[in-house]
């Protein structure tokens, strides 16, 4: 029976199968035309083996510029004559065969009847080698930097589970070089390309052990403002402390108001509904420090009861 995928291994897959609608391709893909000049040959082949570019995002950045009532069949021999006006001998029939041998892929794939009982690593694998069968070494310059994303997706699950006892800066450097391992050559524009937010919580997570054994919340905040600044920079790890000082004291004044609350509910129940109410809001300001925060709070309040 087919295993369901993870979130992970779906958004792999929507990136997979080629002639879909476009959506969720980088929009600014670092297109070879889309310079001043086009790139000579060689040196698109050099992007394509660090990972500057992609050639699958390039070919959909191309299939957009083609008119709406395009089959894609009309769309793909735009490009090629694209191509033709545009390259000079000898790079322009070495581009031409990169593309066309990509178009000729795509219409092997849409033949291919894929397995259903497959797992998504099993079916990947069957992926990569029709991909090879169809390209041969070309498959390499055209999905090498996808195969190494999901490669990597499949080690990191890996890694997770059979690091979970390692101390936590240990824990941190194997991920990095299981990372730099897998991606190859095309480690330092993948990186460059992720965000700096999913990399913290990435680190974080690998500590979470070491971090949650953190009693002291000094401590605990200057862990914290290490590993932010690692990623953010001192002024923004700042901002981040001085946001979380700000939420940890709201919470503070919260606790304070709701115990207040509740012995001023218990000693004037003889109130009458709008006498509570003024006086309530009364003690929230006081709490929470001005009107504004203390509507908030009614509106937060109200929310929760609503969904309850």
């Amino acid at each position: 029976m087919k295993e369901s995928l993870t979130p992970e291994e779906q958004m792999a897959m929507e990136r997979i199968s080629p002639l879909g609608t476009g959506e969720g391709f980088w929009e600014e893909a670092i297109s070879p035309f889309r310079e001043d000049r086009t790139k000579p040959y060689l040196e698109l082949l050099d992007d394509l083996k660090s990972g500057k570019i992609n050639f699958v995002w390039e070919v959909w950045a191309l299939r957009r510029k083609c008119k709406a009532g395009y089959t894609p069949e009309q769309c793909n021999a735009t490009i090629i004559a694209y191509i033709e006006a545009e390259y000079e001998s000898p790079d322009k029939e070495k581009v031409k065969d990169l593309f066309l041998s990509y178009f000729r892929y795509e219409e092997e794939y849409r033949k291919w009847e894929q397995p259903t009982d497959l797992s998504f690593v099993e079916l990947y694998e069957k992926i990569k080698s029709k991909r090879r069968d169809v390209l041969g070494d070309k498959a390499d310059l055209i999905f090498g930097m996808e195969e190494s994303q999901v490669s990597f997706l499949e080690g990191t699950q890996n890694f997770i589970k059979q690091s979970a006892n390692l101390p936590a800066e240990q824990r941190v450097k194997q991920f990095e070089d299981l990372k730099r391992k897998t991606y190859g050559t095309y480690y330092d524009s993948l990186v460059s390309r992720e965000d700096k937010f999913d990399h913290y919580q990435m680190e974080m997570s690998l500590r979470d052990k070491e971090f949650n054994a953190i009693t002291d919340p000094k401590e605990k905040e200057k862990y914290l403002n290490r590993i932010e600044i690692k990623y953010f920079g001192k002024e923004r790890a700042a901002n981040l402390a001085e946001e979380r000082a700000k939420e940890s004291k709201f919470q503070e004044s919260l606790v304070k108001y709701e115990a207040k609350e509740k012995e001023f509910l218990r000693e004037n129940v003889n109130l009458s509904a709008s006498e509570k109410e003024k006086k309530l809001k009364e003690i929230r300001i006081q709490f929470l420090g001005s009107e504004e925060e203390a509507d908030a709070y009614i509106r937060r309040k109200n929310i929760e009861e609503a969904g309850k």
